[in-house]
């Protein structure tokens, strides 16, 4: 545990010294010029806006909280601008005072930010990757679709309403695999939205099978018991063909090789070391390693993965925050990363958004990942 200053004292302080701050630049307002001859309006009205402020970002899992702190990164990052060119002085001080506004512009550049990351994580992409292998797959050839945390709820980038339109990606890449790499659902995932997404695994062609690993979110309820239980999933699971892996490796009859993890923070850590998962180690089997958090890269290429696949982190998805706290628990936070030299890991930013309509980091996407086999050339 940390030092009681640490955990309770310096964050007050801090709190203490954000207030002083946006309570100073609020009266600096330009509509707050025009009660200025009234001390009790122009005092007051700083005090009920920061209570307003207080009160919408009340809601630790709320859109609010997200308003809230980037206006206050606006403020501060203004702040120490400002600060600084008034010891310059000059030209450069004047065309702050103009870009400022009088603090009018991190309010512009909040409400900006807000519009721009509703349009960003309402945007579903499909990410492509091409990789090689010297292993032999399936004619030559293995597509694999990976979709991650789909959270899906209405205040959320993914629910039911959506599904036409994932359907529709998710034909286009004409998969021979289809993985779900954890937190597919929720504690907030209501039922209609359950039995929907369930019905459309069953629907998606995907002629080498169906595969899930479970996340932290899909049945460990951090907020609310859910509408579903354990038995719930695996039923209507198995009703669409999709398997689920649980620390369990499986060979699929094309010689393709299947390992699905439990996931670590659901099991705070019991789960099978990788070297348990494949004991033998590398063999000649294009092995597809699913871990729904990114991390033990280095053991799962050790013990044979060719190609990891995790999600967890959506790509950081609210810009700072979400990319200091990934990156402080992940061995990758986004995209591709080069393990070995046989050995690649994909993590997805997810198909969804947690929480709300809001991402500043990463894309809400599906991931299309083809694998070639690469036929060595004679010397």
């Amino acid at each position: 545990m940390y030092h009681p200053f640490f955990q309770f004292v310096l964050p007050r302080l801090g709190q203490a010294a954000l207030d002083i701050l946006l309570y100073l630049n609020f009266l600096q307002l330009p509509p707050l010029q025009l009660v200025a001859q009234w001390p009790v309006l122009y005092y007051g009205l700083p005090l009920v806006l920061m209570a307003l402020l207080a009160y919408i970002s009340r809601d630790p899992l709320g859109l609010g909280i997200v308003f809230v702190g980037h206006l206050v990164t606006f403020y501060c990052i203004g702040t120490g601008i400002g600060l600084v060119l008034r010891r310059v002085g000059g030209a450069l001080l004047t065309v702050w005072h103009i870009f400022w506004l009088g603090g009018i512009t991190p309010w512009l550049l909040t409400g900006f930010l807000m519009w721009w990351g509703r349009r960003r994580a309402l945007r579903l992409c499909t990410t492509k990757y091409n990789l090689t292998t010297q292993k032999a797959l399936p004619n030559g050839q293995l597509r694999i679709v990976q979709i991650s945390d789909v959270h899906p709820r209405a205040c959320a980038a993914m629910d039911r309403t959506r599904i036409p339109e994932l359907r529709e990606k998710v034909a286009a890449c004409q998969p021979d695999l289809l993985v779900l790499t954890g937190d597919i659902f929720d504690e907030y995932t209501e039922k209609e939205d359950f039995d929907a997404f369930c019905q459309f695994f069953g629907e998606i062609d995907a002629p080498l099978g169906k595969y899930y690993v479970l996340g932290n979110h899909d049945l460990f309820h951090h907020w609310r018991e859910p509408s579903f239980g354990r038995a719930d999933l695996e039923c209507a699971f198995a009703a669409a063909g999709v398997r689920i892996l649980e620390d369990t490796a499986i060979t699929l009859s094309c010689g393709v090789r299947i390992v699905g993890r439990k996931d670590h923070l659901y099991t705070n850590g019991s789960r099978f070391t990788a070297a348990q998962l494949m004991p033998t180690g590398p063999d000649d089997r294009y092995t597809v390693w699913l871990d729904h958090e990114p991390r033990d890269f280095k053991n799962a290429a050790a013990a044979g993965a060719d190609l990891i696949l995790s999600g967890h982190t959506h790509g950081g998805q609210v810009w700072p925050a979400g990319a200091v706290g990934m990156a402080a628990k992940n061995e990758r936070n986004y995209g591709r990363k080069h393990i070995t030299d046989r050995c690649d890991a994909i993590v997805s930013g997810g198909t969804g958004t947690w929480g709300y309509k809001f991402r500043t980091q990463g894309r809400t996407e599906i991931v299309c990942i083809t694998i070639t086999t690469k036929k060595e050339t004679s010397q």
